[in-house]
C-alpha cells in the first residue's frame, strides 16, 4: 500500500514538470538498429531523467535496501525492468542479469557516480556493462531553474512543481571492448571529463 501511494504521488508530481527533450539523432539511429545502449547520468539528476522514459525501455540496477524496496516498484510502474543488486552485494551477477535484459530489447540506465559517490566521480560499473553489450554509452544531462537541493552526498536535485526541465540525450560515446585495468581506467577518465564538459553546458544551473 505504501509503495502504491508513493507511485501515485511521484507520478502526479513529475506530471507537472514541463519537459523539453532533445535527443541526438545518432542515439535514435543506433536504437533503431537494435544496438544495446547504456544511458548514464549523475546520481543527483535521477529525478530529472524520468522525462526520457517514454521513448526507451530501460533496465536499471537498484539496491536491496529498504529504500530500494520502495524505488523498484516505482521504476517498474513506468514499464521498465529492475535488477536488485548493489556495488557491495551481487554487483557482478547484477550486471550480467542486466545484459540478459538488454538482449531482450532493453537499454540500460545507470547513475555513473552512484550509489555512494563521491559526487561527479565516475565509477567503472557503467563501462563494464557497456563493454558486455555493444560498447556504446549515452550521456544524459538535465537542467532546470527552479528546484529543491537536498543535503545528501550528491546534492540531489528535485525540480519544483511546474518547473521547466531541459533534458539532453547527448551524442553516443563508443568505447573499446578491452577489460584490461589500464584501458578501463583511461577510458573512465575520458568519459568523466566528457560528461563534466557536457554538465557545464547542459546543467549549468544545478552543477
Amino acid at each position: 500500500m505504501k509503495a502504491l501511494l508513493i507511485q501515485f504521488i511521484f507520478k502526479l508530481y513529475i506530471s507537472t514538470f514541463r519537459y523539453s527533450v532533445i535527443v541526438d539523432d545518432n542515439v535514435i539511429k543506433l536504437a533503431d538498429e537494435g544496438k544495446r545502449l547504456v544511458f548514464f547520468c549523475w546520481h543527483n539528476q535521477l529525478a530529472i531523467t524520468f522525462g526520457q522514459s517514454k521513448r526507451f525501455k530501460f533496465v536499471s540496477m537498484i539496491s536491496r535496501s529498504k529504500d530500494g524496496d520502495l524505488l523498484a516498484p516505482l521504476v517498474e510502474s513506468f514499464g521498465h525492468a529492475v535488477v536488485r543488486a548493489s556495488s557491495s552485494k551481487g554487483a557482478s551477477a547484477g550486471l550480467m542479469e542486466m545484459v540478459e535484459y538488454m538482449d531482450k530489447g532493453y537499454h540500460a540506465a545507470m547513475a555513473v557516480d552512484g550509489p555512494k559517490g563521491p559526487v561527479y566521480k565516475a565509477k567503472p560499473g557503467t563501462l563494464y556493462l557497456a563493454k558486455k553489450a555493444d560498447r556504446i554509452l549515452v550521456p544524459v544531462l538535465g537542467n532546470c531553474t527552479r528546484f529543491f537541493r537536498f543535503k545528501s552526498w550528491d546534492r540531489f536535485i528535485l525540480p519544483k512543481p511546474f518547473a521547466k526541465v531541459n533534458l539532453h540525450l547527448c551524442a553516443p560515446i563508443t568505447i573499446s571492448s578491452s577489460l584490461e585495468k589500464e584501458d578501463v581506467e583511461q577510458e573512465l577518465s575520458e568519459v568523466e571529463n566528457k560528461i563534466m564538459e557536457l554538465t557545464r553546458v547542459h546543467s549549468e544551473n544545478i552543477i
